[in-house]
């Protein structure tokens, strides 16, 4: 199918990062935008393999790390993990197409903003720690919301859901 398709998952992330910065920034006030790479990424791994999810999670994060020039493999290495981690649990969780999707995503805000703030100290950029998670709320709650909905209008499908078609129409 084409949702397993690593040229599909280029097209979404340039999408999410279009999305990310040029929409979105007429919404949120600066601070403030939501990383919508980050909801591709959940997005993609809970439809995969840990292993295909962590590439995924690698081509988005570096995507988004030669677009914003910023630190170069910040985003790379930690979508990268949580691709990973998100394939990896996928396969420990129940499946439901809304509230699967956006809890994961709003705990991925949860998880990766702390270990990035992390890696930027001891990278030596110092970071207020109350600045770098004040918006955390907001992009929490987009993830939770922004995550479902973009795989409904996709109509993402689990591996195991798409297999079974395969073999009855076989």
């Amino acid at each position: 199918m084409w949702q397993f398709r690593p040229f599909t998952w280029v097209l979404l992330y340039v999408f999410g990062i279009l999305i990310q910065t040029a929409l979105l920034p007429q919404i949120f006030p600066i601070g403030y935008v939501p990383n919508v790479v980050l909801s591709v990424t959940v997005l993609i791994a809970l439809f995969e393999t840990p292993g295909r999810g962590m590439a995924a999670g690698f081509i988005g994060g570096m995507m988004q790390d030669v677009w914003a020039g910023r630190m170069l493999g910040l985003d790379a290495l930690t979508f990268a993990l949580l691709g990973w981690a998100v394939g990896y649990l996928q396969t420990k969780i129940a499946r439901d197409p809304v509230f699967v999707p956006g809890l994961v995503a709003g705990l991925s805000q949860v998880v990766v903003v702390p270990f990035q703030w992390i890696l930027l100290n001891v990278a030596g950029y110092h970071l207020p720690w109350l600045t770098f998670v004040k918006p955390l709320p907001v992009w929490i709650l987009f993830s939770m919301f922004f995550t479902p909905g973009l795989g409904g209008v996709l109509g993402f499908r689990s591996r195991r859901e798409l297999d079974g078609r395969r073999s009855l129409s076989m």
